[in-house]
Order: C-alpha cells, then sequence, then structure tokens
C-alpha cells in the first residue's frame, strides 16, 4: 500500500504538471530597424524618391510625403488585448480575432502567437482622395517568406478570417456564437478594402498576416500600389509602393520575473 500511494502521489504531480504547466510569457514583438528603415531595401530606396521616412518611438514608422502621411505600428498581443478586453478574458473560449486572448497552451506552457498584426494610419491633409488596398500588403521574411495579409470574407484573395475561424469552429450553438463575436470584432477594426481617404480626413485599421517564425530577425512590410491621385473617371492615376523595415524579436521568460 505504501508503494501504490508513492505511486499514486507521483502520478498525480505528473498530470498536475500536465495540466497546469508552469506559466511563462512568450513575446514575438516588432521594432522599427535602425534609422526607421531598411536602406537596402529597393521598393523603399523607390519611396523616398516621392518622400521620407521617419520612427520617432522605435517601434512605429511614417512615410510621409507632401500633404500624405502613412504610419504603421505593429501591434503586441497585450496590446491586442487591451483592444478586446472582455473577449481575452475568456481561456480557450477568448474571442479577440487576433490573439489567443489569456488561454495557456498546456504542452508549451505560454500563450502563443496568433497572428502578427499592424496597426495601419493613413492621414490627407491635400490630395482629393487617396486608396491604401490591405489586400495588397505583404510581409517578407529573412528567411525567404512572403506573407499575404488576411481578408475578411472567404473570397478574400489570399488568406481570409472567414475560413480561417470556420475551420476551428465547432458543431455547438456556443461555437457558432462565439464565431460571430470574433468575426464582429474583425469587421470593427480591420482595415477595410475600398476605403478612400478624402481630403483632411485620416483613417486607421488593422491589417493581419500569420505569426512570424521563431528564426525570423527582420521583416519588411509592403504596401503595394498605395493611389494618392485620381482622374476625372475615378480611375488610378498616380501610385507607389511603401514598404517599412522591423526587426523581429522572440523572447521566453518567466511569469514570476
Amino acid at each position: 500500500m505504501k508503494y501504490l500511494g508513492v505511486l499514486c502521489f507521483t502520478l498525480l504531480c505528473g498530470c498536475q504538471s500536465i495540466v497546469n504547466p508552469s506559466l511563462s510569457v512568450y513575446h514575438s514583438d516588432l521594432h522599427a530597424t535602425a534609422d526607421g528603415i531598411d536602406t537596402s531595401s529597393e521598393t523603399i530606396l523607390n519611396a523616398k524618391q516621392n518622400g521620407s521616412y521617419a520612427s520617432e518611438d522605435s517601434l512605429s514608422v511614417t512615410f510621409a510625403m507632401e500633404g500624405l502621411r502613412v504610419k504603421v505600428d505593429p501591434l503586441s498581443d497585450d496590446q491586442l488585448n487591451s483592444l478586446f478586453p472582455e473577449d481575452s478574458e475568456k481561456g480557450q473560449f477568448s474571442t479577440n480575432p487576433y490573439t489567443y486572448g489569456n488561454w495557456v497552451d498546456p504542452l508549451k506552457g505560454y500563450c502563443p502567437k496568433r497572428f502578427t498584426v499592424f496597426r495601419v494610419t493613413v492621414t490627407n491633409d491635400i490630395y482629393a482622395k487617396v486608396l491604401l488596398d490591405p489586400m495588397k500588403a505583404y510581409l517578407l521574411t529573412d528567411q525567404g517568406d512572403k506573407l499575404y495579409s488576411f481578408g475578411i470574407p472567404a473570397s478574400a484573395p489570399y488568406e481570409s478570417f472567414e475560413q480561417y475561424y470556420r475551420a476551428l469552429r465547432g458543431q455547438s450553438g456556443n461555437e457558432f456564437y462565439r464565431y460571430d463575436l470574433r468575426m464582429g470584432n474583425v469587421r470593427s477594426s480591420a482595415y477595410l478594402e475600398d476605403q478612400l481617404v478624402f481630403k483632411g480626413e485620416s483613417y486607421s485599421g488593422l491589417i493581419a498576416f500569420r505569426a512570424l517564425q521563431e528564426q525570423v530577425e527582420l521583416v519588411e512590410m509592403v504596401m503595394r500600389d498605395f493611389t494618392f491621385k485620381f482622374d476625372a473617371s475615378g480611375q488610378p492615376l498616380e501610385s507607389l509602393d511603401i514598404a517599412m523595415s522591423f526587426e523581429h524579436k522572440v523572447k521566453l521568460q518567466s511569469s514570476v520575473e
């Protein structure tokens, strides 16, 4: 009986270590590269012929030309959770569409990264209207990856939030309810397609990509065909490609630090 008691205690401790692993905090964050840009990028060098780049806080990068600014802020999971606080505190049932909320992977012992997300803000001071198409944004990594942005509907050209969450959705009524909550949060926060920014206005929204691999150290966000002039019939007349470079830093630390 004594040995049986020891065996049961050992098994119990082992089970607890699987169900409640020691918590760690996983960071996968992006920061502006030195001087705000990577001057070796051909896209960035071409864009500099029309404007300039600046990084005031070592995190965000702003492309500016006369009367127009495009600011890109990479968002951490903590920042994304703060956007949807009630949707990020339900463990495995969290309905924050961009993160896993406060759910902890029982095998890893921490909350993994779900998406790489940027807040993009366009400020138009002088042009009649400008247009940034979020479906023409993509990421290039130093590992040779090309990651396309997530659209909302299933018909999106590359990645789709509807397809992503439908694949994870169960058949219960609660599963459909959580799916609707996630999609509602996406629609209220994403940088929408065909969103014209008229003179004197500013528009901001989120653009998401798949999570970066841990070994990625440098990533370039490219926004193709940003249109700042249209002809009389509303067709694009002048456009340019904008790119921003960021350093990727990964850190795993104990939650008690």
